[in-house]
């Protein structure tokens, strides 16, 4: 099995002069070192989706697949067409060799490894391909999106559907029966933009216009779709308004102020907890770190609330009225208004350390600590 142990490989969007709405795009190979590879497409064709994937059938070689669509159009969204290109690596990722490419209806704009095959999102369809000799081999697909499929989340025979406007699905995957089962879908329209996985029923996302969310999957409906079997009892069920039998359940919802771009689940300190890494669209890059404690969500929710009022926004607007700027605040503290009470003179510290029942001292360090502990 091939290992990439310092390549980064990178996709990026370039506006073509004289041609509205058209896009180009090129792939840089960066290494720690040097820029090895470079690659430009033409004018009419764009690359919408990169992926490394290992597969079974050519004993776990990793390979390159690219997905790329012919004459697109930003708005309205409009192609001839897209391909699905693969590429085979030498000299430890620094060179790529092309193999094949093959065709399909629309620009591919979600590409993941799946149990030894691909995994591709291809307008409102869910496909899984396996390498051929000359093309990659259809093995199964089904329509899951409402729209767009603009990503994909896997752990186990579980996948993760994000639709460019609607939300996201959870998907099964049926190995026996080569099926693949919604079971699971949000209520909300919601423009994804970026998906993690926290754990085998949680998925923390973002949307377009500058929301985080954190969606959690019923465990009744969890347990049913890994059952052993056919996966009948998920397809005949009864759906619920032309949806998936079942719905997530929100479990934290706050507005950023930035479009997220990318979040990951990550641990930042050697023996810390996992925490939550996102980047925005302005630059923004920042932590969602969860509580342990029922006693640390108190007393941060009480501090909180207390900065409401003693620290007011210079422009005068309302805090908690501004986190819920689309949908209401839920589940959520806002770690930099916390990090101000350091700021405040002192009559306010030691008026909110009398409320709290803590020394100004303790307060400060306990702020400290929930950062160091979890990110730096």
């Amino acid at each position: 099995m091939a290992t990439l142990p310092f390549c980064l490989l990178k996709s990026s969007d370039i506006l073509v002069a004289g041609a509205t709405g058209h896009l180009a795009s090129r792939s840089l190979t960066l290494s720690r070192k040097r820029r090895s590879y470079s690659k430009s497409t033409t004018t009419t064709t764009r690359r919408g989706s990169m992926a490394t994937v290992s597969f079974a059938s050519q004993e776990d070689e990793v390979f390159l697949v690219v997905g790329t669509g012919k004459d697109m159009v930003a708005s309205p969204r409009s192609s001839s067409g897209g391909f699905i290109h693969v590429y085979r690596f030498h000299e430890e990722g620094k060179e790529i060799e092309f193999i094949h490419k093959t065709k399909v209806e629309e620009p591919p704009l979600a590409l993941l490894g799946f149990q030894g095959r691909l995994l591709v999102g291809i307008g409102r369809e869910l496909r899984i391909y396996d390498l051929g000799m000359r093309q990659l081999l259809r093995k199964a697909q089904a329509e899951i999106a409402a729209s767009l499929i603009v990503g994909l989340q896997t752990q186990g025979s579980r996948i993760i559907v994000s639709d460019v406007q609607e939300s996201i699905t959870f998907v099964v995957y049926k190995f026996q029966e080569n099926k693949l089962i919604p079971f699971a879908d949000d209520t909300i329209a919601r423009w994804t933009t970026c998906t993690t996985m926290v754990d085998y029923e949680t998925v923390a996302g973002g949307d377009k216009f500058g929301n985080l969310w954190l969606l959690r999957c019923p465990t009744k409906a969890s347990e049913e779709a890994d059952e052993e079997g056919s996966g009948a009892h998920l397809v005949h069920e009864r759906q619920y308004l032309q949806g998936a039998p079942h719905r997530v359940a929100l479990m934290a919802h706050n507005f950023a102020n930035d479009i997220p771009t990318s979040i990951q689940k990550t641990n930042l300190v050697a023996g810390g907890r996992d925490s939550l890494l996102w980047s925005g669209l302005q630059g923004t890059i920042a932590i969602m770190i969860p509580f342990v404690s029922r006693e640390d969500v108190d007393f941060f929710q009480t501090l909180e609330q207390h900065l409401r009022t003693e620290d007011a926004p210079l422009a005068g607007r309302d805090h908690l009225i501004y986190r819920s700027y689309y949908v209401p605040v839920k589940g959520v503290i806002d770690g930099d208004l916390c990090e101000r009470y350091t700021l405040l003179p002192t009559d306010k510290k030691m008026m909110i350390a009398g409320e709290l029942d803590r020394s100004v001292r303790e307060i400060e360090r306990k702020i400290s600590d929930m950062r160091t502990r979890s990110a730096y």
